[in-house]
């Protein structure tokens, strides 16, 4: 098909040209989906697993949570029941172990007061005192201990100083922790002599 415009002669291009009918490829587009199938199978997969994820860490905080409750319950229930046995015994303090390490720390925001705290259970007896700063101040005394073994030597430690019953903690590092709100004699060493 020679264009009266067209300034060349024909040759045996413009002949295969003149006998095709269709110029060029004609292919209909993919669909989204298939062209992206890859990526659709692979975002399924993750948002299966982050759901069967979301169910096992929930059952699992389910669990902890019980796990965490029953042992002060446990705790609370054995020290009931040891009360109504005893009766009297309960009242006096439990022999401590003095050698038990104990860390003193100031919670109260009073300069010096680990280390007042720190002599004064040096001087009634404790051998390995030491002393820390709390990040935050404290409003109340309270005695934590780590293991159940010096569950007796940190509720006596807590009557001598004044700060209640002692408490099971993972808290600190120290076996027995003293965290120290007051000056002793200010109304937090009412036990102190015995």
């Amino acid at each position: 098909m020679a264009d009266s415009q067209y300034p060349y002669p024909p040759d045996r291009f413009d002949d295969e040209a003149d006998a095709v009918t269709f110029h060029g490829a004609h292919r209909a587009e993919l669909p989204f989906w298939r062209e992206n199938l890859l990526y659709i199978i692979i975002i399924g997969a993750a948002v299966v697993m982050l759901v069967v994820l979301l169910f096992v860490i929930g059952g699992m905080g389910g669990d902890g949570d019980d796990r965490a409750a029953d042992p002060t319950t446990a705790s609370e229930t054995e020290q009931s029941e040891g009360s109504d046995e005893g009766g009297d015994s309960e009242e006096e303090a439990p022999e401590p172990d003095l050698s038990v390490p104990v860390q003193v720390i100031n919670a109260g925001g009073i300069n010096g007061l680990a280390g007042t705290w720190s002599d004064e259970l040096e001087g009634q007896g404790w051998e390995d005192v030491s002393v820390a700063t709390a990040d935050t101040p404290q409003q109340e005394a309270v005695v934590y201990y780590r293991d159940e073994a010096d569950a007796d030597t940190a509720q006596a430690l807590a009557q001598q100083v004044g700060a209640g019953d002692a408490s099971q903690s993972d808290e600190y590092e120290a076996r027995v922790t003293f965290v120290a709100v007051t000056e002793p004699g200010d109304g937090g060493d009412e036990g102190g002599e015995g």
